[in-house]
């Protein structure tokens, strides 16, 4: 029998940083197989990964073919009942895996559980949790002049609330995205016009429009992902990506 769990990874770059992840997955205390997409054919980093990590998948991509695509490839071997979709940045405890699983095996309803991110240093990193709109998408963008601006920042990425339980969410980040199988393959996975940004407020926008399940948001599965990780995923960073927000838009409609 195929392990209840699968996991992938989507290589670009990330030299030694994936090992931490990887090592994360390793130590788990439930079996998981895992699935490396390689964006970047012409490292030798996936070469190393075969013999640090035996039993690893490598799925090596022609080009940069972007993240949603990568992560697409690799669905004609998905046999799991779940899958995970977590950035090469991050790192947890080896009981996380199974934890999650068992809540969603509680839960039949829920389609996406995503955790509660923290930083090295232990301060809480709030992602995008809600719908993407134009106010939220100003103040991601203008959140450093305050005001409401900020407001909007706080309402997008609920971090003006106090969660200290399981909620449902519109959006779950591509950082740490626990799906079920079924569902992912449903959709044919993610929309692959879009190459890095939006893909998983796409997809998450997806699976509620289709009823395919809940989006939920559980505040003590706990993550943490490094800074520097971080620092080129950051939504505040996203927002001058013209040609993903406006395909976004173009998709869903434009909401206020």
């Amino acid at each position: 029998m195929p392990p209840i769990l699968s996991a992938c990874l989507v290589m670009y770059r990330c030299e030694d940083e994936i090992d931490v992840a990887l090592r994360c997955i390793q130590n788990a205390d439930l079996e998981v197989s895992v699935f490396l997409s390689d964006n970047s054919p012409e490292e030798l980093t996936a070469e190393r990964l075969k013999w640090a990590f035996p039993g690893v998948v490598v799925i090596p991509q022609d080009k940069n073919v972007g993240i949603s695509r990568a992560h697409n490839s690799i669905l004609p071997q998905l046999q799991s009942k779940y899958h995970l979709m977590l950035d090469t940045g991050v790192s947890f405890h080896p009981s996380l895996l199974r934890r999650m699983i068992a809540y969603m095996e509680a839960h039949p309803n829920i389609a996406v559980l995503s955790p509660r991110f923290f930083n090295e240093a232990g301060e809480e990193l709030f992602f995008p949790r809600k719908q993407l709109s134009i106010r939220y998408l100003a103040g991601s963008a203008l959140s450093g002049f305050g005001g409401f601006f900020l407001r909007w920042q706080h309402e997008y990425t609920m971090a003006d609330q106090n969660v200290e339980m399981p909620v449902p969410i519109d959006t779950a980040p591509i950082h740490f995205m626990l799906i079920r199988t079924e569902v992912f393959r449903n959709l044919n996975g993610f929309d692959p016009r879009f190459f890095r940004l939006q893909e998983d407020a796409d997809l998450c926008r997806s699976i509620r429009d289709n009823r395919l399940g809940s989006i939920v948001y559980h505040p003590e599965m706990q993550v943490i992902l490094r800074q520097e990780a971080k620092s080129n995923l950051l939504f505040a960073n996203h927002v001058h990506s013209f040609k993903t927000v406006a395909r976004y838009f173009i998709k869903w409609g434009i909401t206020w």
